[in-house]
């Protein structure tokens, strides 16, 4: 598996996934089952903030709640975690949800989407751009299927799309601006 680089259309906001997020993402759905799971999203952006660059994704947290179609995001030992990370020397901090649908067609719901939107405005989450990761059942080209969208606070979610003329996966999407933590 290879990392994952994707931007908005229009250039306006980037994310990267390492290979490492990838699988670790891979055995929490096969983990799953029939089942939905989730968790978040942590990393840090690079230095010019043009790009969202995902460190780490978590397991759902001991607190959560699922079912074949639904999926509550628990939060037991997550603020000591992001806390711990932010004091790391490499810094990092949450940059948003992933949870996985198991089915192939991966589509977000309209509960995903106003989630984000909240997550957005609240104050104790401090990401005003923050990722949606969706997962499914499928595969496609040797990977597990999934769409990424930002929801930037008053503004609709946009999806982030592989990018086609990455000469590495590790590259930075030049000029654009990254779902970027706001302080």
């Amino acid at each position: 598996m290879t990392d994952w680089s994707g931007r908005t259309f229009d250039g306006t906001f980037a994310v990267q996934f390492p290979a490492t997020v990838l699988r670790a993402l891979d055995r929490y759905c096969r983990e799953a089952g029939s089942s939905e799971t989730g968790g978040i999203l942590i990393g840090r952006h690079s230095e010019d903030l043009s790009v969202a660059i995902v460190r780490e994704a978590t397991p759902p947290p001991s607190d959560s709640r699922r079912g074949r179609s639904w999926f509550v995001r628990g939060v037991n030992g997550l603020r000591d975690m992001l806390g711990k990370r932010w004091r790391a020397k490499e810094r990092t901090h949450y940059l948003g949800e992933w949870h996985f649908h198991p089915v192939a067609h991966v589509e977000p719901s309209g509960d995903d989407f106003a989630q984000m939107v909240e997550i957005s405005h609240a104050k104790e989450y401090d990401c005003k751009e923050p990722l949606l990761l969706i997962l499914g059942a499928g595969q496609h080209q040797g990977r597990r299927t999934f769409r990424v969208f930002v929801c930037p606070a008053g503004g609709a979610p946009s999806e982030l799309l592989a990018r086609l003329d990455a000469a590495s996966d590790s590259e930075a999407a030049g000029g654009s601006r990254a779902a970027r933590r706001n302080s």
